[in-house]
């Protein structure tokens, strides 16, 4: 269907959804003028009408797309494994664009990464420094097939 293109669960348990066409030019051009909304040259997506407003929810599949589930390990852990995952992630994404790594081959680069950090250097609170730190490092781990 691929009418919501994101929705966020606020504390109090409400969902706000920004929803459109399976077209990402909306999407693009929301982030790209923010806070201003320009009027859109695209079709509007109309929530009432009967052709598309039955959406179907299912869980993610976590076993194909191994890399959600280690996202969501490092939200609900926190700390410095949430930036140690998303440079791991860019590392591995650089390397497959290059062509030295296979696309299956991201997934497994972060998580042992991830799993290195978690060993040796996991740090619930952290500054910028830190950060910084931990970026390179992770990017060097990537690069290294560590």
């Amino acid at each position: 269907q691929s009418i919501i293109h994101s929705m966020v669960e606020f504390k109090d348990g409400s969902v706000l959804a920004q929803m459109g066409f399976p077209d990402m030019k909306l999407p693009i051009q929301l982030a790209l003028t923010w806070p201003e909304r320009l009027d859109s040259l695209e079709p509007r997506y109309d929530p009432f009408d009967p052709r598309t407003t039955c959406l179907t929810f299912a869980a993610p599949d976590t076993q194909t797309f191994r890399l959600l589930e280690l996202a969501y390990v490092a939200a609900r852990t926190g700390g410095t494994l949430p930036a140690v995952l998303n440079t791991a992630n860019e590392a591995a994404v650089d390397l497959f664009l290059s062509g030295r790594i296979g696309f299956l081959e991201i997934a497994s680069r972060v998580e042992r990464c991830l799993e290195q950090h978690e060993r040796s250097g996991w740090q619930r609170t952290f500054d910028f420094s830190t950060i910084m730190e931990l970026d390179r490092w992770a990017r060097q781990q990537v690069l290294s097939g560590t």
